[in-house]
């Protein structure tokens, strides 16, 4: 004869691993892509330009900077 714990605590088990798949997909939950923030791009966007520098929080001597490094 099966166990009524056992069968119960497999029950609640169901439960809550369907319940937190429903919960992982639900619209309320948006994860940002990875690159979806033009700041996280490094140099090659931040100094293109100063409106660039001045969104991403760069200044112009930390773009001579990374000129310099790379040249």
């Amino acid at each position: 004869m099966h166990n009524p714990i056992s069968f119960y605590g497999l029950l609640v088990l169901i439960s809550f691993s369907a319940n937190n798949l429903v919960h992982a997909s639900s619209p309320e939950m948006v994860i940002p892509l990875l690159g979806s923030n033009p700041c996280t791009w490094g140099p090659s966007f931040w100094c293109a330009s100063e409106e660039n520098m001045k969104r991403c929080g760069v200044t112009a001597e930390e773009c001579e900077k990374y000129a310099s490094d790379v040249y």
